[in-house]
């Protein structure tokens, strides 16, 4: 059995048209399948929580961006009985340009319906006080997290999103987050032993996978696969440099800039002088000064891409 849960409002309603074109496929085909829309924010964890609590091994296939397939990981109950599958709509799509994914509807549907190529991937798990939550791709603090929380209820982000221009929205808060965003001093743990502080931290991400905000390839060496985490400090640079480098993430060349630091862990313990907001795959939540990231390594069997062979 096939269980799709859909984000109609992705990328402002381009979810909604993705799934007619889904849904079409599988009548045609005549594929047994459960549909559910979310309709309100973390109404995909709920859905998955209800969904994969029964005792049958299921298909659990999400239509949506980021910040859904980060809500229905959050909330699957039993990984073992679990396959996952996912078509991209959002603007950022990182999770699956990571994995190599189909973006083409018909071609990820495809994919799900006709696996060759099953992985076992990572995830994270963001910890602190006694609130957890599960991320695919990434989380991070500081600045990056900031552009995240601007960028969810930016009008300009919906109109350019009715242009696939949606990326975009990123590229300009971002610039004047740069202006905004001071940076503060940040002490961190690798693997509960190694203690780094830096004074003037701009951000800080634990990545999954190599890619984050709309494309960047923070940290090129990460994989999906490998049990671990890889952290990228920004740190110690001053803004024209920042706004300079950003380009170079693109194609993972930003290493070059002294004050770029990378490190691969388990876990992660990280704690900022005052609170700074985070984001777990995009998704941004409230200000917290200490935030801990763990790899859960091989948690989530997915339909992968034959690309990755």
């Amino acid at each position: 059995m096939y269980y799709f849960i859909v984000n109609p409002g992705s990328r402002s309603g381009r979810g909604k048209a993705v799934w007619q074109i889904v849904e079409g496929i599988l009548e045609r085909e005549q594929v047994e399948y459960r549909v559910f829309f979310t309709t309100y924010r973390y109404h995909a964890t709920k859905l998955a929580r209800e969904i994969t609590s029964q005792k049958e091994k299921l298909t659990l296939v999400t239509v949506g961006g980021d910040g859904t397939v980060n809500e229905v990981v959050d909330g699957i109950q039993d990984f073992s009985k679990v396959t996952f599958g996912y078509i991209p709509t959002g603007s950022s799509n990182d999770f699956a340009r990571s994995l190599r994914l189909p973006s083409a509807p018909e071609a990820a549907l495809y994919n799900i319906l006709h696996p060759s190529y099953f992985q076992r991937i990572d995830l994270g798990l963001i910890t602190y006080g006694s609130w957890t939550r599960r991320f695919a791709g990434s989380c991070g603090c500081g600045f990056d997290a900031a552009v995240c929380q601007e960028a969810l209820g930016s009008p300009i982000k919906n109109a350019l999103n009715r242009f696939g221009l949606g990326k975009l929205t990123y590229v300009g808060i971002a610039l004047k987050q740069i202006l905004l965003f001071r940076p503060v001093p940040v002490n961190i743990t690798l693997d509960h032993h190694k203690k780094l502080r830096f004074l003037r931290t701009y951000f800080l991400s634990a990545l999954n996978c190599p890619y984050e905000g709309g494309g960047l390839k923070m940290c090129p060496t990460a994989r999906p696969d490998d049990g671990f985490l890889n952290v990228c400090v920004v740190e110690g640079l001053s803004k024209l440099t920042i706004a300079l480098m950003f380009p170079t993430a693109y194609q993972g060349w930003h290493n070059i800039f002294k004050g770029i630091h990378q490190y691969q862990v388990k876990t992660l313990e990280i704690r900022p002088e005052k609170p700074l907001p985070f984001h777990a795959d995009g998704e941004p939540y409230t200000p917290e000064d200490v935030l801990k990231a763990t790899c859960l390594p091989g948690a989530l069997t997915i339909i992968g891409s034959i690309e990755n062979l």
